[in-house]
């Protein structure tokens, strides 16, 4: 995902391998614009998708103001729910059955400035530690699709301008055998 889209369709399902069942937000995390829909389509299993939210008896991991969504159960394949999402932010949500299993996934809302998103700056309490885990990673997930911590550090002058440093040193150095050879060293601030 490099930009936030109008819309987006996430697949909601229960994956069964040999000796496991996994359950899926498929996205994980999701981009949409301010104003922007995400629809939920059930693939398989029974499922909810619903938000981090006091309104559904869970600590708040989306932004302040926000109304609770909650798609109920969906339980039909196909099945469908969608929610337009007008406050800009990192919303987290849950399958409540699923919960525990790391059936949790995000929708950003927009360009938000990462260090003002309680999803972010919150560990729920009263949770396993398998829950804890997995919001750790959509953290680090969130934090990459922002461009969070892959910018390059400019110095900056007083005029306010960036510019890069370079330092160049050459040192001359002995051998034992008593030949002598330069080692040239470069660095970018």
């Amino acid at each position: 995902m490099s930009e936030p889209k109008a819309s987006r369709e996430v697949a909601v399902n229960t994956a069964r391998t040999e000796g496991s069942t996994e359950y899926h937000f498929d996205p994980h995390v999701t981009w949409v614009e301010p104003g922007g829909t995400v629809t939920w389509r059930l693939e398989s299993g029974t499922h909810t998708a619903t938000a981090y939210h006091p309104g559904n008896d869970q600590p708040r991991l989306v932004p302040e103001g926000t109304d609770a969504w909650d798609s109920g159960t969906m339980s039909e394949e196909g099945e469908t729910f969608e929610h337009t999402f007008e406050t800009e932010g990192v919303y987290h949500y849950l399958c409540t059955p699923h919960e525990q299993f790391g059936m949790i996934a995000t929708v950003i809302v927009g360009e938000p400035h990462l260090e003002d998103q309680r999803a972010l700056q919150t560990m729920p309490e009263n949770k396993p530690e398998e829950v804890h885990g997995k919001l750790e990673e959509l953290n680090t997930m969130v934090r990459e699709i922002m461009g969070e911590g892959h910018e390059e550090e400019e110095a900056h002058t007083e005029d306010g301008h960036g510019h890069e440093e370079e330092t160049h040193t050459e040192e001359e150095t002995h051998t034992d055998d008593g030949h002598s050879h330069e080692e040239e060293t470069h660095t970018e601030a």
